[in-house]
C-alpha cells in the first residue's frame, strides 16, 4: 500500500505539499516529515524491543522500538498507536502515552512517546511482516546490544531520554 507524508517547514508548520515514500519526489533541504518512537516499559522497567525482518530495505535484522512516519492528517501520538498496532499487535491508548521529546534530525522530527504497560509475550502479533521477533530488555541490556551494532544505529536516544526520564522520576 502507497503510504504520503505531510511535508513540513523548519518550524514543524505544514507547507500544503505531501509526498509519496519511495518515491522520485524527496524531501528538500528545509523540508520535513514526522516520525515517531514508541518505547513501551513494563513494571520491571524493561522495554520492548521488536527485530526487523531481513529483508528489510533499511537496517535488516536489527533490533529497535517500535517506530515509524505519521501519514497525511495523522497526528504524532496517532502514528504511534498505529505503528505499534501494526508492527505488534498490540493496541495501547491514547491517554497512557507519555510525550518525551521531539528529535530534529536533517529531514525529520521525531516525536519519541513512551507507554507503561505489561505486556505477555502471548499477546504480541506480527502483524504486518515487518517485524519477525520481539523480547522485552533492560536499560542496560539495550545499551549492550546497542554497542554490538544489534539495534538500529539511530537508537542511542533510547537509552539517553529512558536514563534522563529515571533521574527525573528519582527526584
Amino acid at each position: 500500500m502507497e503510504e504520503y507524508w505531510d511535508v513540513y517547514d523548519k518550524f514543524r508548520e505544514k507547507t500544503g505539499k505531501i509526498i509519496k515514500r519511495d518515491s522520485d519526489q524527496w524531501l528538500k533541504n528545509g523540508e520535513y516529515h514526522i516520525v515517531i518512537t514508541g518505547i513501551i516499559q513494563n513494571s520491571k522497567k524493561q522495554i520492548l524491543i521488536s527485530k526487523r525482518k531481513e529483508d528489510k530495505k533499511v537496517y535488516p535484522g536489527l533490533w529497535e522500538c517500535t517506530g515509524g512516519s505519521a501519514k497525511v492528517g495523522e497526528s504524532s501520538i496517532s502514528a504511534a498507536l498505529r505503528e505499534i498496532e501494526e508492527e505488534l499487535g498490540i493496541n495501547l491508548q491514547n491517554n497512557r502515552a507519555i510525550f518525551l521529546k521531539t528529535i530534529k534530525g536533517s529531514n525529520y522530527f521525531r516525536d519519541v512517546w513512551l507507554f507503561k504497560k505489561d505486556i505477555k509475550s502471548d499477546d504480541i502479533k506480527f502483524n504486518d511482516g515487518e517485524v519477525v521477533d520481539a523480547k522485552w530488555v533492560s536499560i542496560r541490556e539495550y545499551e549492550e546490544l546497542y554497542k554490538n551494532g544489534k539495534i538500529i544505529p539511530t537508537g542511542k536516544f533510547v537509552i539517553d531520554l529512558l536514563e534522563e526520564r529515571e533521574k527525573e522520576e528519582e527526584r
